[in-house]
Formats: C-alpha cells, structure tokens, sequence
C-alpha cells in the first residue's frame, strides 16, 4: 500500500499506522495542507488520536553567559506553525548558543522559552529535533541501517517493525535519498556519502520521530548552491505541509535561500539586530539609512553593514530597540501583554491568559496567511484547552520511546553489525593467521623438558601481552569517536546510558574473542597438545585476558576527553603490566614489588603456566638444572617449583577471581564515568 495516502490519527504524537485488514480505509483521514505549487502531502506524518499538536515558538530576554563572557543579550525570537525563521549573523555572534538554550541543553541566565504557552521541559524536548552542524554517524553502517536503528530506537514499541520500516522507507523517499541508502555514511579513511548526503542524512534521522519543532544549526554550510537550495526547498515545504515550525541557523545564503525564510533574527556580538519579517529587513536598513544597491543580495548586504563601523552598529541597535516599541512589534513578545481570561456566552475560554499567549487582536489574525491562521488557531485551541498556566513536574515526566529490553536488543545487534568490520577487518584476519602459524613454527613441538621451559613460557607471555594489547588499545580507538554519536542519540533522549553501555558488551563479546581464539587454534596446537582438558582451560584464560583488556580500554577512553592522553596513560600501564609480568624480572625491588598486583597479564600468566605444567604433562629436569627439587633426585619440576622461581604466587582461584574483578570493576567504573562525570550535557 502508498503509505503517503493511508495515514490517519493515532494520538497525542504522530505516528504512521496501517489499517488492519478488516478496515476499508482509516476512520479518520488528515486533510492535507495545498499549496499552488504541490497539492501532495509528500511528508511524512506519524499519526495519533488528534491533530497532531503545532507549535508555537517564542522566547524573550534570552541571555546567556559562559564563564565572564556574555554570549547573548536580551534576545527575543518569534515563530509560529508554518514558518522558517533564520537566524543570521557573523560568526561568534551568538547563533549555535541560541539553538543550544532552544533546545534546552543550555542554562539560561535569565529569559523565557515558551512552546505554546507552556515553558520548556523535558516533556516538550522529545517533540524538539536538534540538527547539529556535525554530521555524526558511525562511518561503517550504510544510510539504510543508520535509518533503521534511529527509527527502531525512537519510534514507540506500540509500532510493529514492519511499520517501522515502511516509515523509513517514506523518509528516504521524502528526502531523495534512494540512490545512496545502501552507501556507507563514510569518513576521512572510506569514502562513503557526499556531503549534501549527510546533511539530508542527519535531517532524516531527526524526522523520524515526527519533530514539532526543528532546530538546525548551518545546515547548508559546505554545500553547493544547488545542494543547498534543495535542501532548504525541502525544508520549507516541509514547514508549510505538516504545519511544523522550523529555525535554521545560516551563514552567508543566497538570495533564492534567504528569501525562503518567513522570519530573520539577525544577531551581532550577542544581541539582536533585527527581528521581523524577512521581506522587511532591508527596509528596516533604509530606516538607518543604510540603502542596498540594486541587484545586491540582501543576505550579503546586511552582513557586510553588520561588519561595519562601530557607530554602524551602534546605529543598527538603537533602531532595533525602537522597533521592540513599536505597533508592529509581536505581541506574544511584549512584557505587558497579560490581560485577563475571556469567555464566550457558553463559557469556553476563547484566549490564554498567560505566557505570550495573551489577547491577539483581530488585526493580527487577519494579517496571517491563511494556512498558518489556521494552525495558529489548532494550536490556540490545544492550548486553551489541555495545558495550565504552570507546568507542574509531573506534566514534564519524561518517558523513554521504547522499553528497556528494546534498547539493549537494538543496540546489542547495532553495536556488533558497526563494530563487526573494524574488529574483524581483512588485515586483522590475515594478520591473526599468519602470526598464529609464525608462533606456531617458532614454537613447534617444544619438548617437554627443562631446557624448553623458557620457550614455553615465552609463548604463553608473547600470547597473552599482545591480545592484550591488541584488545585494549582496539577499544581505546573505537570508544572516544563513539561517545560523540552516543551523546547525539542520547541528547535527543533515545535511549538510556545504562542499555548501551550493556549492550556494548554483550554485542562486541563475540567479536573481541573471534581473533584471540582463532590464534589460539592455530598455535597451540603447533606447540603441542598434551591435554584436551588443558587445551580449553588455556583458550578460556586468553580471552578472559582479552576482556579484561578492552575494559581497561573502555576506562581509559571514558576518563580522557582527548586520544594523545589516553594513549599516553594506555602505554604507560601496558609496558608496566609487562615488566610486572614475572615474565622480564623476577628480582624487583621489594619497593617495587607492589606493582605487580595491579597487572593483569601477571595473573593470566601465572593461571597459563598453573594449568599447563601442573595439569598438563610435567617437565623433565635437565642435566644441570637450577632448580633445588631435582638436585634432591627429583625427575619432574613441580609447578610450584616453576612459580616459586618467579616471586610470590597465587593460587589458580584467586588469579581468576582477581581478573574477574578487574573486570567487574572496570566496566562499572566506565559506566560510572560517563554517567555522572563526562554525562552528555
């Protein structure tokens, strides 16, 4: 069936839902929003019970600090359902920071936000979309599987995922994006999507959850004019069709671009310049005579005036005071606009009386275009009728869009099919194998006597040093370029920390002990197998060796914001937990000997050597042997012997307990990290 024409009202967010088969068609169908141009509805609609709710944009006073910095001074912005309003201004001026108080990841020092009269909370952010200028994505997942993953992570779990996916099927269409949704999204090393691409890709993520309002930072920065202007047609028809209000930063558009925009905040060192209709700026500069050349893009225009004089500037905002002033100023941004509740003859309460949603005179309907008359008056209507004055706590309850198992199932299977090609990548195959079969030849069929005994335990060292440094730095590569994907998703509240981080383990469990176990197979074997019960006791000791590896990985990559330090850090542990070993030293200063305690291929070195001279087939003492046991008529060097030789030892339960723990301790270490110390803000 044609998703586009079967789509009708679930209810309090939209989401798209097929009729069941007993159905002839919906109970209840959504009129579509006609322009001249386009009388389809070619945008997706999540469907629900009701209309789904437009929103009314408006903040005063905003200002914020960072630090003695004042960011933003006092700025006040209006848009309603249906229109795009852009904000502009040279670069520092403040336009990332005002997106960010938006969209609530921001504190304010003082100011208001409202959405439809009701203050901004967490129960409004989940109908807020944040396009970031990054394009964040895991580089190895096609766009196909970026889509599908957002839509099973973000759509509620009363949507089957058949329907899921013929939703993302919509939004691909929707955003032209079929000839590329089986291409890698790509980086710096693999070429994957064009960067026009991944700015529709990032929208698309963002659409679908059906956002009532949409805040995108530079979106058409770092594309062609052609690019950009597609995208940005796209966008606006987008607005006007679903009734959804759009805020877009942009930097230098073109006329074609600039003039697609309802409303124009322009912004210079913090404060406002202009606020108002787009198509009256450049009246606005004449005012301040401050007159545009003919032919001249009004973009570039008031750019270059705003980068002029100080007394240019000063000039601008002395006019942009006078016009907050004026008659034609929005009154849902006056400080005196709260006038008391009206009713009509059957009591229902025709205007809001609170916010910047007081008394509109009728002027001021009239003067709107007809369309957004009309989803100004369904958002007045919700308004009126479902939200308070005051938004109390449990009205900002915020609820995760599906359930926990949910998240650890989607981000289990997204975590192995991201990680599965950079883990088990042709060269580590090929690398795995050939050095499997170069220690199993330079270790080949070792006797088991007193003169091969260093070359055994040579092997054990060299195999458990290098997963474990294969393991830990493999995982300290790949966790810092995830955080920030991970805190994009989580931001947009998608999922909790506690799924992923579980899901991360248990969907990389396989693919962290695929490599070590299949240079076990190879080697070990070469060296010689003497006990098929040794044989899987040594194979289980390397890859717990392998785990706890990737945990210290995992910490070191939460702790440390930037890669050069976590490297550092990660290469001084590593070379100690190797000199500790008992493997290069075994005469270690007694203030020194402390240290090995804290390496954990000490313990796994020791539990190898437990299990294959003490359960394996003993070694025979040589002719001249340096052990006391066999100078006492002993054939046989006793593993305790062995160990003794080495320093201190412990037994085989409590070296397993004590990796066990390092590991425990680590990975909750690392969630607690993230969670409460470089916590997404």
């Amino acid at each position: 069936m044609i998703i586009s024409k079967d789509l009708f009202l679930l209810g309090d967010q939209d989401y798209l839902r097929l009729p069941n088969k007993d159905e002839k068609r919906p109970a209840m169908i959504r009129p579509a929003v006609k322009s001249q141009r386009d009388t389809t509805v070619h945008f997706p609609c999540l469907l629900t019970d009701q209309r789904p709710l437009p929103v009314h944009l408006a903040f005063r006073g905003i200002t914020v600090s960072v630090g003695t910095r004042q960011i933003l001074q006092d700025v006040d912005g209006l848009v309603r359902p249906g229109q795009v309003l852009a904000v502009m201004g040279p670069s520092g001026c403040g336009k990332t920071t005002l997106l960010n108080a938006l969209s609530g990841r921001l504190r304010l020092d003082s100011g208001q936000i409202f959405l439809n009269r009701e203050p901004l909370c967490k129960r409004w952010k989940r109908k807020i979309c944040y396009v970031l200028q990054q394009d964040i994505f895991f580089p190895d997942l096609t766009l196909r599987q970026t889509l599908e993953y957002s839509a099973r992570l973000r759509l509620p779990d009363t949507l089957s995922h058949s329907q899921k996916m013929q939703y993302v099927d919509h939004i691909i269409d929707v955003l032209e994006l079929g000839n590329c949704q089986e291409t890698i999204i790509g980086d710096n090393l693999n070429r994957g999507l064009s960067g026009g691409e991944k700015k529709r890709a990032n929208i698309a993520c963002e659409l679908l959850t059906n956002p009532s309002l949409m805040l995108l930072d530079e979106s058409t920065s770092g594309l062609d004019s052609h690019a950009a202007h597609s995208l940005m047609t796209t966008l606006k028809r987008y607005a006007v069709l679903e009734g959804k209000t759009v805020v877009i930063t942009l930097h230098q558009p073109s006329s074609q671009i600039f003039h697609l925009c309802d409303k124009l905040l322009l912004l210079s060192g913090g404060q406002t310049i202009y606020h108002g209709d787009t198509c009256k700026v450049v009246e606005f500069f004449s005012s301040v005579g401050l007159n545009i050349m003919p032919h001249y893009n009004p973009a570039d225009f008031i750019l270059e005036q705003i980068k002029g004089t100080s007394d240019t500037r000063k000039r601008l905002l002395a006019a942009a005071k006078e016009l907050r002033k004026s008659k034609d100023y929005p009154i849902e941004l006056q400080h005196d606009c709260y006038v008391n509740e009206k009713y009509d003859n059957s009591n229902k309460m025709l205007l809001p009386s609170h916010g910047p949603y007081s008394s509109l005179e009728q002027d001021t309907l009239n003067a709107m275009e007809p369309d957004v008359r009309r989803l100004w008056l369904d958002t007045h209507s919700h308004a009126s009728s479902s939200v308070s004055s005051e938004t109390s706590d449990a009205d900002c309850y915020f609820t995760w869009p599906t359930s926990y198992w949910t998240q650890f199932t989607v981000l289990s299977q997204r975590n192995f099919q991201e990680a599965m090609p950079r883990m088990l990548s042709k060269l580590n195959w090929v690398q795995t194998v050939l050095l499997g079969i170069m220690a199993g030849f330079l270790w080949f069929q070792l006797d088991r006597t007193e003169e091969s005994l260093h070359d055994i335990q040579g092997w054990m060292f060299f195999s458990t040093t290098y997963w474990m440094l294969f393991s830990h730095f493999g995982a300290l590569s790949a966790f810092p370029p995830e955080r920030e994907v991970i805190n994009k998703e989580r931001l947009s509240g998608a999922y909790r920390l506690s799924a992923y981080y579980l899901a991360k383990m248990v969907g990389e469990l396989p693919l962290i002990v695929t490599l070590p176990g299949v240079y076990f197979l190879i080697s070990y074997p070469m060296m010689g197998i003497h006990s098929i019960m040794v044989f899987f006791i040594q194979l289980l000791f390397l890859l717990l060796n392998s785990l706890v590896a990737q945990s210290i990985g995992f910490f070191i990559g939460a702790c440390c914001m930037d890669m050069e330090t976590s490297v550092t850090i990660s290469a001084l542990y590593t070379l100690a937990t190797q000199l500790f070993s008992g493997f290069l030293a075994t005469n270690i200063p007694w203030w020194l000997t402390w240290m090995r305690y804290l390496s954990m291929v000490h313990y796994a070195y020791q539990n190898m050597q437990i299990v294959e001279f003490g359960e394996g087939m003993e070694i025979k003492c040589g002719s001249q042997s340096k052990f006391e046991i066999c100078s006492k008529g002993a054939e046989t060097i006793p593993v305790s012997a062995i160990l003794e030789a080495q320093g201190s030892y412990l037994p085989l339960w409590a070296n397993t307990l004590i990796l066990l723990c390092f590991f425990v301790v680590l990975r909750v270490s690392g969630y607690a990290v993230l969670r409460y110390l470089k916590t997404a803000k």
